[in-house]
């Protein structure tokens, strides 16, 4: 399949944690300057939503529109449709924790995040957590060479953490929300770059689609686990991606290297 590149917009430090709101509005985070950006998808044009004094990562939306922000120094924060900031969680166990990187709802908006701050590949700290719908937190797993990205299927059945350092991506089953069991090595991505795996998503089919980052690729595994696709890119650095449009099956794609977004399609929807 050929794919085209389009270039939504530029001049976006670190872009990253691309997500639609329940109002069709495309939201980006610039974690160094602490902003969501608010981006019109058509035009490019930016204007700043709300900055959390922090260095937000990623984002979700829940039900009632509000955004979900994992912060690398604030932890997980919402922001209500009109730009309004509130803490979500801050500790576990008494304690800060570890800065939060990416998070990822499932259907019924138990959110789970990962917390890598601190971790490489000699220092194996970072931690997977899961906030329940009600408000406790949950401790799920740590000794993560950086925990990065996070999705959960759509049967609520699967979780799928990205360890970046060692370029693994690892699977657990959900027996119920906020617990996990099995794990297990669900893909290793391809290739001898110095890169990783970060943001990724689950389409309509069940396949990954996995942001490879300073692989320059899209790399799309199926159910199983099986690299099925390789999406080359135009730069070499891709953070995250979220399917939106009409039909689902518009592909957008944070680029950190160039601080950019950029969109292409996708055969099927997200």
């Amino acid at each position: 399949m050929a794919y085209e590149f389009h270039q939504i917009t530029a001049d976006v430090p670190g872009s990253e944690g691309p997500v639609f709101d329940r109002q069709g509005r495309f939201f980006v985070v610039s974690p160094s300057t602490g902003r969501i950006l608010q981006i019109n998808p058509q035009t490019g044009e930016k204007r700043e939503h709300a900055n959390t004094g922090g260095i937000p990562a990623g984002l979700q939306v829940d039900r009632a529109n509000h955004l979900w922000v994992a912060d690398m120094k604030l932890g997980i924060l919402t922001i209500s449709p009109d730009g309004h900031i509130a803490d979500a969680v801050r500790m576990f166990d008494h304690q800060p924790i570890r800065g939060c990187n990416d998070c990822a709802f499932d259907s019924l908006e138990n959110l789970y995040f990962t917390a890598p701050a601190g971790s490489n590949a000699q220092t194996r700290v970072g931690q997977v957590y899961c906030r329940l719908n009600h408000g406790q937190v949950n401790l799920l797993d740590g000794g993560y060479a950086f925990s990065n990205g996070i999705a959960v299927d759509a049967d609520d059945k699967r979780l799928i953490v990205a360890e970046t350092f060692t370029k693994s991506l690892w699977a657990y089953d959900l027996p119920s929300a906020g617990k996990v069991a099995n794990k297990r090595l669900f893909a290793h991505l391809p290739g001898d770059d110095p890169g990783g795996p970060d943001g990724m998503d689950f389409d309509s089919q069940g396949n990954l689609l996995v942001a490879h980052w300073r692989g320059a690729s899209i790399d799309v595994f199926d159910p199983r686990g099986k690299l099925i696709e390789r999406i080359t890119l135009p730069f070499a650095s891709p953070s995250n991606l979220h399917f939106g449009g009409p039909d689902g099956q518009d592909l957008y794609i944070t680029d950190l290297g160039n601080g950019s977004v950029w969109k292409t399609r996708w055969r099927y929807p997200g």
